[in-house]
């Protein structure tokens, strides 16, 4: 049985003519009638009582028809996904990133207005430390990555700009530079305890300005176990600006740097050759969002 026998099928019940539905069919009306017949001899049944004046449907003749139009419908919409699919206009998407792409909205600013874009979009989330993140898409165990730049990347893997920021400084209540909110000059920290997160980039700058080493220092994980350690009272850390506008911790104090801003940024990383259609237009889209918001900034 295919899909053309339920067709032929649909259009004799609704004119109860064989005639007339070969026509609309256009083919002739014996082909029809022994395209019926191979219906009737599969099932086992008439599905029509013919006379010389009239054709109606039997018993079995009815319900087939119903199971013949729920069919053609799930067919018809099973086309419409897997061409959908086929455009990069619904799946799933597996979105790898570090806590701080979350918590600066980056990851729900990109993501949320590609699935409001393409609503048949479904989207998995996963926090992937910030030097697995490569791997993590090279792998395949990801098809998309948001991590805190700067990041070596091998030639495979692409990367765009989606958000810029720059670093501050995290302190325990009860330092002893915590009570002034002036910006904290890097000189002063020479001998103190840094809390190093995966991106050590601006805890190096400060170190360089302030003319010191860092020499006794912990390094985390994560930077909500950065910010742990400083709420414990374990030292200080450089962390991106963003969280000092987004995460209260009770005993944890943000503090900017003095001098000039010591930028940072997040990227989106990619596979440079895609060959999902879905994640590909997700790209394009994330390009032309970033272009986007950067021309109404």
């Amino acid at each position: 049985m295919e899909l053309r026998h339920l067709r032929y099928f649909l259009e004799v019940a609704r004119t109860l003519h064989f005639g007339a539905a070969a026509e609309t069919l256009n083919i002739s009306t014996p082909t029809l009638s022994v395209q019926i017949s191979q219906l009737e001899r599969e099932f086992g049944t008439p599905l029509f009582l013919r006379t010389k004046r009239r054709v109606q449907l039997t018993q079995a003749g009815e319900i087939f028809r119903e199971e013949a139009e729920a069919t053609l419908r799930q067919a018809e919409l099973t086309r419409e996904r897997v061409l959908s699919a086929a455009r990069g206009e619904q799946g799933y998407i597996r979105v790898g990133y570090v806590a701080s792409s979350l918590w600066s909205g980056t990851l729900s600013s990109v993501m949320g207005a590609f699935r409001g874009r393409y609503p048949d979009v479904s989207l998995g989330a996963r926090e992937v430390l910030m030097d697995s993140m490569a791997a993590a898409l090279v792998e395949g165990k990801i098809d998309v990555g948001f991590v805190r730049a700067p990041v070596a990347l091998p030639s495979e893997v692409g990367h765009l700009l989606v958000q810029s920021d720059c670093f501050c400084l995290a302190l325990p209540a009860s330092h002893r530079l915590a009570a002034s909110q002036e910006a904290i000059d890097p000189a002063g920290l020479a001998g103190e305890t840094f809390i190093l997160p995966e991106q050590t980039s601006g805890s190096h700058e400060v170190a360089r300005r302030g003319g010191f080493v860092l020499n006794d220092a912990i390094r985390s994980s994560t930077l909500t176990e950065v910010l742990a350690h400083i709420a414990l009272g374990n030292g200080i850390a450089v962390i991106p600006e963003i969280m000092a506008k987004t995460i209260g911790v009770p005993e944890v104090v943000y503090r900017p740097i003095a001098g000039a801003e010591i930028s940072s940024a997040i990227w989106m990383l990619y596979r440079k050759r895609e060959r999902t259609p879905l994640i590909k237009r997700l790209i394009r889209f994330a390009k032309e969002h970033v272009s986007g918001r950067s021309g109404n900034v």
